[in-house]
């Protein structure tokens, strides 16, 4: 199960990199096909990394978090996150 929505954000580098731009360090990210196992202070880490660069500063949660989950395909997330794929169609489910 995710532990940190942080963990969502993972599944598209490519929104990051839009969001925070010049300066990102994209190889600074996880690579993996899993980002429910990525640990939490790896997370944080390669995130603050990744932006220390960039016009809009480092990571923050609180400032930056909720535009990036606005801003991250949900299918990428579905497709590397098997716990957001069941919490989707469960709710797909009771919707229809």
């Amino acid at each position: 199960m995710v532990q940190t929505a942080e963990a969502w954000l993972m599944a598209d580098p490519e929104a990051l990199q839009g969001y925070y731009g010049k300066g990102f360090a994209l190889g600074s990210l996880p690579k993996t096909n899993s980002v429910e196992a990525i640990p939490k202070t790896v997370l944080e880490g390669a995130l603050d990394k990744a932006t220390q660069g960039t016009q809009k500063g480092r990571y923050h949660k609180i400032e930056h978090c909720s535009d990036l989950l606005g801003k991250v395909d949900p299918a990428l997330v579905r497709a590397r996150s098997v716990h957001c794929e069941r919490l989707f169609t469960v709710l797909d489910g009771l919707l229809t």
